[in-house]
């Protein structure tokens, strides 16, 4: 079942952001990537339609004719009989059924298409494409900026505090501190290392490739290294934002505070 919580929490975080930034500010494109990627990592649908018309005037999202696609004349037939929304691959193959019975994976979006129009986003597989072909250039041919979810997420809560949207600012704050500052702290593995131990068998999970894995950290560490993080605190507490009711809290029960010192301090006295 499609997470709907987190879907809506980044579809207002659009939109406060576009309202905020001037015309022609640059900004928000490379923080609509970040959200989505954000997204991403959770299940849920593919929602870009909602705000469709503020992607593509940031230019984040790009829109074409069909015919347009690099590959049109190659896969014509796939192409002119599409007539429903389709994602594209890197690997054509995973546009098809070609690769249903497939264990693996498939490969990663590069577009989508809803008919009559070919869609891509800045950053993506496509995108490079279309920059390659030179149908992108400028601007629109500079990846996006990559940013720090939380760095992404204040600009979101200060856009919702001057829009009066203590909802939105609640959602973002509720996903916590490991949600939004997990990124910051990080742990390289290597293949063949102890990464935890199988609470059922007691048996050690090892690494089977080299990986980077997220780290457990202090409360003294994210103030540390993070002061937004003490000032969504301060913004949450002047807008008394918790007080709206929320259908979905992510909140942890007291008990479980007592055993955390970051759920504690992000949540005490709010």
């Amino acid at each position: 079942m499609s997470m709907h919580e987190i879907e809506d929490m980044v579809e207002g975080a659009v939109r406060v952001l576009d309202k905020r930034a001037p015309v022609g500010d640059a900004a928000p494109r490379s923080q609509f990537a970040k959200l989505y990627e954000f997204q991403e990592g959770y299940d849920c649908g593919f929602t870009h339609f909602r705000v469709m018309d503020l992607l593509l005037a940031r230019r984040f999202t790009y829109r074409f004719d069909l015919e347009e696609h690099p590959d049109f004349k190659k896969r014509g037939k796939f192409f002119k009989g599409l007539k429903d929304f389709t994602f594209l691959h890197d690997n054509p193959a995973d546009d098809t059924d070609e690769n249903l019975d497939s264990d693996e994976e498939p490969s990663p979006v590069a577009g989508y298409v809803e008919p009559p129009d070919l869609y891509c986003d800045a950053g993506s597989p496509l995108w490079r494409r279309m920059v390659e072909a030179g149908k992108l250039k400028g601007p629109d041919a500079e990846a996006p900026t990559p940013l720090r979810l939380f760095d992404v997420v204040y600009d979101v809560m200060l856009a919702a505090e001057a829009e009066g949207d203590r909802e939105l600012i609640a959602m973002w704050f509720n996903m916590g501190p490991k949600a939004l500052f997990g990124e910051l702290f990080t742990r390289q593995l290597r293949k063949g290392d102890v990464v935890a131990r199988n609470p059922f068998t007691g048996k050690d999970i090892i690494a089977e490739e080299d990986f980077t894995a997220p780290r457990q950290f202090s409360a003294e560490e994210l103030q540390a290294a993070v002061p937004h993080a003490a000032r969504m605190r301060e913004l949450v507490r002047r807008t008394n934002a918790l007080a709206v009711e929320l259908a979905y809290d992510y909140r942890p029960p007291l008990e479980a505070l007592a055993h955390d010192s970051v759920e504690a301090w992000w949540w005490q006295g709010l």
